[in-house]
């Protein structure tokens, strides 16, 4: 049997947590999670900035997940958890310029 240490553990926890956070912002539409958001003053629908932000994190999530069994399976090489890093951050930037770039679809 495989015992993950430590530091699998705390990928695994983050992975899921941030999966369950994920899966709230998209399928529930908990948008109040995503700081700095209001349905009041933003220029963006609700349900575009659900799917966004609900398919960033989930995609972020999942990642941070599979890389804790990853991580408690075998010993991944140390550059790993700085490439992981590095993607969350390209991964949130695109978002963000996904979100401020945001036009409304032309109707004909």
């Amino acid at each position: 049997m495989v015992t993950p240490d430590h530091l699998a553990l705390e990928w695994l926890a983050s992975g899921l947590f941030i999966t369950v956070l994920g899966a709230l912002i998209k399928f529930a539409g908990w948008t109040w999670l995503i700081a700095g958001y209001s349905k009041s003053t933003s220029p963006v629908p609700d349900d575009v900035v659900q799917d966004m932000a609900g398919n960033t994190i989930l995609r972020v999530g999942v990642t941070v997940f599979v890389f804790g069994v990853l991580a408690s399976v075998i010993e991944p090489p140390s550059y790993l958890d700085l490439i992981i890093g590095v993607a969350i951050v390209i991964a949130v930037l695109r978002l963000l310029y996904r979100l401020n770039t945001w036009s409304p679809p032309q109707t004909a």
